[in-house]
């Protein structure tokens, strides 16, 4: 199983803090460009499988790269991805940070890549993993719980769901989407409003950072067809 370098961790940790405070102090006015980072109309416009575990009247944000790598050789990366598995691909400096002792792995894990319907993914070592709720092979991972259960009261509020999605693309090439969907507050109050408000830059650094992390390790994978 290969780590991430230390040279990287280091190199990419400096990186996250400089993005971090970049973002934070300008989202008022670059959330307008970086809320769709990468993102067509099309893939902005379209319904995707994850947006029916939320309600018809949820807010939504997609983020998209071009990997230079087909479906096959992107999917093994999707699948291992949570905590306790793969990790997350991002900051992992930032992660550490804030409590996750996540270590993200560089390489394919066997044993990973077994992923199916009803499996949880953890995000963080004290909070419940969050259920796959479709998944497609080469196609698509959403994990959410569908709006229509039976007590709502237990879905977090807000309700959500997080999907990535891989489309074959020209030239042998790969588009990997990513899509977050939010319902609206059912708590009202000012710590909920503001918990949101705080979440969706930090979502934007730490997701950005995971497609392109993504995309390296596609590409210099080696498995696939030059």
């Amino acid at each position: 199983m290969k780590y991430r370098s230390s040279t990287r961790f280091i190199l990419e940790g400096l990186e996250g803090v400089a993005v971090t405070l970049a973002v934070l102090l300008t989202w008022p006015v670059s959330r307008l460009w970086l809320q769709n980072w990468g993102a067509v109309v099309e893939e902005k416009q379209r319904q995707l499988p994850g947006d029916k575990l939320v309600l018809p009247q949820h807010s939504a944000y997609t983020r998209a790269v071009t990997i230079d790598a087909p479906p096959s050789a992107v999917w093994p990366w999707l699948v291992q991805f949570g905590f306790g598995r793969a990790g997350f691909y991002s900051y992992e400096l930032l992660e550490r940070l804030v409590g996750i002792p996540v270590k993200n792995v560089e390489s394919i894990v066997p044993e990973c890549q077994g992923l199916t319907v009803g499996d949880s993914i953890v995000l963080h070592p004290k909070v419940p993993g969050i259920p796959v709720a479709a998944l497609k092979g080469e196609s698509h991972i959403c994990l959410g719980v569908d709006a229509d259960v039976e007590h709502p009261q237990e879905k977090p509020d807000p309700g959500r769901s997080w999907s990535m999605y891989i489309e074959p693309a020209s030239g042998n090439s790969t588009r990997l989407i990513l899509r977050g969907c939010i319902e609206p507050l059912r708590d009202s109050s000012l710590s909920g409003h503001l918990a949101i408000m705080i979440e969706a830059p930090i979502d934007f650094i730490m997701e950005q950072r995971m497609l392109r992390t993504i995309k390296r390790l596609a590409e210099s994978d080696g498995r696939h067809p030059a």
